[in-house]
């Protein structure tokens, strides 16, 4: 999936995602800790090929931050 599919996915969500995230302090402290854990039980509409590059994506930039 191409970076710009994904950010479009990500920005048709946002309105929703932070009605979720600020439901409860359950899902605020979810979305910190594991935040692609959150968009799979927030039940956005996030296609699962899509949470997958995302989770990629993520722990690729992740694993440079722990490299440097």
């Amino acid at each position: 999936m191409q970076t710009d599919t994904l950010l479009q996915a990500l920005s048709s969500c946002e309105t929703r995602l932070n009605y979720w995230i600020h439901s409860s302090e359950a899902n605020l402290l979810l979305f910190r800790e594991d935040p692609i854990a959150a968009l799979r039980i927030a039940n956005l509409g996030l296609d699962e090929a899509l949470l997958c590059e995302l989770e990629a994506v993520t722990d690729s930039i992740a694993e440079k931050l722990a490299a440097a």
